[in-house]
């Protein structure tokens, strides 16, 4: 019986090339970032609750989880075990009983600070190849193959 070719979809094939290659860049910085985060005792998660917290203080804490991609119910452990090394906060919100705003102490906010520090500079060297055009296109792309994601996910 004679072999038939497996026939490649062009298409498919650049799009699995180009999947890789995110997944690739995702994975390297996120070992990278968790890498020099520890010697500050922080994990990546910890990291983006803080920075999130530094740049939106008092959001809730769903508002937090959807931001860092999470169900609620897996951010609460991560919350209180923060809670109890000093470096956030609740409070209760006026306007709705129910809910906690969420606040860095001091030390949160130092810890915030070294820790932002150390992903720009990732963020900077993992760009560094790139020209500003460059930049500005892997952006509008990140952001259309987003928004098809989100399309996506939603049917």
């Amino acid at each position: 019986m004679p072999q038939t070719k497996l026939e490649i979809d062009p298409r498919n094939a650049a799009a699995t090339k180009a999947w890789f290659g995110v997944v690739r860049a995702y994975n390297l910085c996120d070992a990278t970032l968790a890498t020099r985060l520890a010697p500050l005792g922080l994990k990546v998660g910890e990291h983006e609750v803080l920075a999130n917290l530094s740049l939106a203080p008092g959001m809730t804490q769903q508002a937090l989880a959807t931001r860092c991609f999470v169900a609620k119910s897996g951010i609460s452990m991560l919350l209180t075990r923060m809670e109890e090394r000093g470096w956030l906060r609740r409070e209760a919100d006026d306007r709705d009983l129910r809910a906690k705003r969420l606040y860095l102490t001091s030390s949160g906010s130092v810890l915030a600070l070294q820790s932002m520090a150390i992903q720009d500079e990732i963020v900077a060297a993992m760009m560094l190849p790139l020209s500003l055009q460059e930049m500005a296109a892997m952006a509008e792309q990140s952001a259309r193959v987003s928004d098809a994601l989100e399309r996506l996910s939603r049917t």
